[in-house]
């Protein structure tokens, strides 16, 4: 589908998209990675390449270019969900949160999500996020206990954030720390604080990550993940299939180009906001390129995804299985019985 406007370089994809009027759309889920390198942490297992001793290389990070894509974003005529993500920490950064400032003003923006390392105080996140709608607001703070001295005052610190902002807290299942998680989320269950696990990516002592967890590590992960879904597409790499990708969701990347997905950004260019709003989209689902889809924001995007879960509330990561009800009845139906 395709917005009405003067040609552009998009021309050349016009043949695999179907021309529709934007303000038809429904809501469109977008994640904008803009790859912003400064980061107060240095945890050992960061996919964002914060790692000791190398740290991360450079980065396409730009002020005028981001906000220049923020103010396009703004522009478009159609509801939309966005994640702004980030290479390090978005709270050091005035730029990212001037940024959200401005989506939130816009009337088409549902909500936004923001993900933190929670290392200031909740009241600071306050002052920082002052002027931002808390009902557009939405939170995910990252547990690394590699970097926190007091594991019980960060639990509390996200009690409290909770109470202004809606929030989840998530933790990395890197290998040796991967035992004590069902201790950790029993703390953050006890104070009330919705929490997530992911499985580590990466290299540890030469053997490569999630492929190489081991049986009593496995059953330890399946005792503690967040969803079935995310226990098939980020533990046992399941291959995508049909995706929303292009159709209902977007990627942006951090000089602007829009593809259908991070995962797969050598595809067709559906859009390039550092220059424009214009977007052309997908006529309907497509079966994903993809081999395996290891990011949370992209892989709900799954017909899979779609089909068996619903959303909560406007956090990305708080979604419940749509037939818990009827396998209390029935247990074939089950979230881990069904075929997924």
């Amino acid at each position: 589908m395709r917005s009405p406007g003067p040609e552009t370089a998009l021309a050349e994809a016009e043949p695999q998209v179907t021309p529709e009027a934007a303000p038809a759309r429904g809501l469109t889920n977008i994640r904008f990675f803009t790859d912003y390198p400064v980061c107060n942490y240095k945890c050992p297992y960061c996919v964002a390449g914060h790692a000791p001793p190398e740290g991360r290389g450079p980065s396409p990070w730009d002020e005028d270019r981001y906000l220049a894509i923020i103010d396009n974003l703004c522009r478009l005529d159609f509801p939309i969900n966005i994640r702004i993500g980030v290479g390090g920490e978005f709270f050091i950064s005035k730029t990212l949160v001037e940024g959200a400032r401005r989506l939130a003003q816009a009337d088409h923006v549902q909500s936004i999500n923001l993900i933190t390392n929670l290392s200031f105080h909740p009241k600071q996140y306050a002052r920082i996020l002052h002027g931002i709608p808390k009902e557009k607001v939405a939170l995910v703070a990252s547990y690394h206990p590699t970097e926190i001295k007091n594991e019980d005052a960060w639990i509390a610190a996200a009690q409290e954030l909770s109470t202004y902002y809606d929030l989840t807290t998530m933790s990395v299942a890197y290998p040796p720390s991967l035992r004590n998680l069902p201790e950790v989320k029993r703390k953050f269950a006890a104070a009330g604080v919705d929490h997530f696990i992911q499985p580590f990516i990466g290299e540890f002592e030469g053997k490569m990550y999630p492929q190489a967890y081991d049986a009593e590590e496995r059953a330890i992960l399946r005792e503690v993940m967040y969803s079935r879904h995310d226990h098939e597409f980020l533990l046992n790499l399941k291959k995508p299939g049909l995706c929303n990708a292009g159709f209902k969701f977007l990627f942006v990347d951090p000089v602007g180009k829009v593809t259908q997905c991070g995962g797969f950004q050598e595809g067709q260019q559906l859009g390039d906001l550092a220059v424009s709003p214009e977007l052309a989209f997908f006529d309907g689902p497509r079966p994903c390129p993809a081999m395996v889809c290891q990011c949370d924001t992209e892989n709900i995007n799954t017909v899979a995804f779609e089909t068996h879960y619903k959303y909560l509330d406007k956090n990305q990561h708080r979604f419940a299985y749509r037939f818990a009800e009827e396998a209390k009845q029935h247990p074939w139906m089950s979230e881990w019985e069904v075929p997924y």
